[in-house]
């Protein structure tokens, strides 16, 4: 008697596979979101200079900023996740495994366009940001996100956001936004796409305008 008097007293033992998250687990979320976030707030960059200079973007740019939303895919799956309950360590390692590939294939399309125009007196292709082109700029920040996805990933046994930091009240808010903005970019981008090519087939090396306009006037 005295003995299921004890196990009744006991605190029910939690489920396998999950554990009460702290401050690490709600920091790794947090960066899902930070990440994310980084990688559309590049693309918007890039946005100023294709709408508000006028510097339309060649194929490859276009390629750069398609593995930059394939990137942030894997951390909004994380986020997505978490909506909807726990995020095992395994789901959390996944999401980080694609932002790492695609950054790393990402950042070879970068690389092959710096080494493009990297022969001296070459002025490079549109515009430059503190002395740096675009493609260049995107080398750099497809270098820092699979590091830092890599950190992440070696870190996943801490930073996996479990229970208590997928129930947060302020990250349910938080990814409804950050969700909203993702979508939103990979609208925009396809939507800009077209316009560039319009019906075409193939995109002009270095595009003058937005052929969809050009063929319909």
């Amino acid at each position: 008697m005295s003995t299921n008097a004890t196990t009744s007293a006991s605190p029910a033992a939690p489920a396998a596979g999950t554990r009460p998250a702290g401050l690490s687990h709600r920091l790794g979320l947090w960066f899902a979101h930070a990440y994310v976030l980084g990688m559309c707030a590049t693309i918007g960059g890039a946005y100023v200079f294709q709408f508000g200079l006028w510097e339309y973007p060649c194929p490859m740019c276009l390629l750069q900023r398609m593995f930059m939303l394939l990137s942030a895919l894997g951390p909004a799956m994380i986020i997505a996740r978490s909506r909807k309950g726990a995020v095992t360590t395994g789901e959390f390692a996944s999401g980080w495994g694609i932002a790492i590939v695609s950054a790393l294939v990402g950042g070879t399309v970068s690389g092959a366009q710096v080494l493009m125009h990297i022969a001296p007196g070459d002025p490079g292709y549109a515009g430059a940001l503190f002395g740096l082109h675009l493609y260049t700029w995107a080398a750099i920040t497809f270098f820092l996100a699979a590091l830092a996805a890599g950190v992440t990933l070696v870190l996943a046994d801490r930073a996996a956001p479990l229970d208590a930091a997928a129930g947060s009240p302020a990250l349910r808010r938080a990814a409804a936004l950050t969700l909203a903005v993702l979508a939103l970019f990979a609208v925009s981008n396809f939507v800009a796409c077209f316009f560039l090519q319009g019906f075409h087939w193939q995109m002009p090396g270095d595009p003058t305008g937005y052929r969809f306009f050009t063929d319909l006037f």
